[in-house]
C-alpha cells in the first residue's frame, strides 16, 4: 500500500510539474523565478486541480482526449467550453454523476461509464476544478 501511495505522489508531482511548468525548488512561496514570463496566461493549479488532472487522465481521456480538446464524434472539447465555464461546480458534479443523452450525439454515460467505487464524487469534484482552470473556461 505504501508503494502505491508513493507512486501516486510521484505521479502527482510529475503531472503537477508538467501543468505548472516545474517545481519551485528552494524558491519562496509566491516568488517568480528570474526571467519568468509573467505575462503568459497560464492556469494556476492547486492540489485539487493536480489530483483532478490525474483522475482525468485515468478516466476521461477515452472520450475527451489526453489534451481535453475532445475526440471527433465522441466527447467535446473541455478546454474552452461555455458549458463548463457557465455551469456551477455542483451542477457539473450532478451532470457527470447522472450522465445524459445527447440528441444526435454521443451520450455522456453516468460517471463516464465508471462505478462510484472507481470514480467517487470527491474525484469528480477535483476533475471539475482541473477543467475550470483551463484559460478558456475562466470567466
Amino acid at each position: 500500500m505504501k508503494q502505491v501511495l508513493r507512486m501516486m505522489c510521484v505521479g502527482a508531482c510529475v503531472v503537477g510539474a508538467g501543468l505548472v511548468g516545474g517545481c519551485g525548488g528552494d524558491a519562496e512561496p509566491g516568488s517568480v523565478p528570474a526571467g519568468a514570463d509573467t505575462t503568459a496566461k497560464k492556469p494556476s493549479f492547486n492540489a485539487d486541480a493536480v489530483k483532478g488532472a490525474l483522475v482525468f487522465r485515468n478516466t476521461c481521456v477515452t472520450c475527451h482526449g489526453g489534451d481535453a480538446k475532445g475526440l471527433p464524434n465522441n466527447g467535446p472539447d473541455l478546454t474552452a467550453s461555455a458549458f463548463v465555464r457557465d455551469t456551477s461546480n455542483a451542477d457539473l458534479l450532478t451532470y457527470v454523476i447522472e450522465g445524459r443523452e445527447v440528441p444526435g450525439g454521443v451520450p455522456m454515460p453516468p460517471r463516464g461509464g465508471f462505478t462510484e467505487e472507481m470514480l467517487p464524487d470527491s474525484d469528480i469534484e477535483k476533475v471539475i476544478v482541473y477543467m475550470k482552470n483551463f484559460p478558456g473556461n475562466k470567466p
